[in-house]
């Protein structure tokens, strides 16, 4: 193989690596259309109003923004990467505290949305910046 075919291939596959995009801003109100819906899909079974491991309840806004026992607050309001949430969602499969704990894991799209979400802001009105 010619080395510019060679660093065409390994450009697309770094590419292909990448996660998801953040979603754009015709999304509009990530809370209410993502990421909500996401945690009541796959994260309430276990941190919600019937059940509250560690006392942290993902089934509202406030319980997130208020956090459970150990880790504080589930987000950092325009901190992604300092908020436990994305900490714990992006964790290897079988590490203690991955999450959610059974498989599947959330995709990289999901993990985007939340994201950028905890990027703009963690409100119920946040939207992602437009490009």
């Amino acid at each position: 193989m010619n080395r510019t075919l060679i660093l065409s291939v390994l450009a697309t596959c770094a590419f292909a690596a990448e996660p998801a995009a953040e979603p754009a801003a015709a999304d509009g109100d990530l809370w209410t259309t993502k990421v909500q819906p996401l945690l009541a899909n796959r994260c309430v079974q276990c941190h919600g109003p019937k059940k509250a491991k560690h006392d942290l309840r993902l089934d509202s806004l406030e319980g997130v923004l208020k956090g459970g026992k150990e880790l504080g607050p589930a987000v950092i309001a325009g901190k992604p990467d300092e908020s436990p949430l994305i900490t714990v969602v992006t964790m290897t499969r079988g590490e203690e505290l991955a999450m959610p704990p059974k498989d599947p894991a959330l995709t990289a799209e999901e993990v985007g949305w939340i994201r950028a979400w905890i990027a703009a802001g963690a409100t119920a009105g946040a939207a992602p910046a437009a490009k």
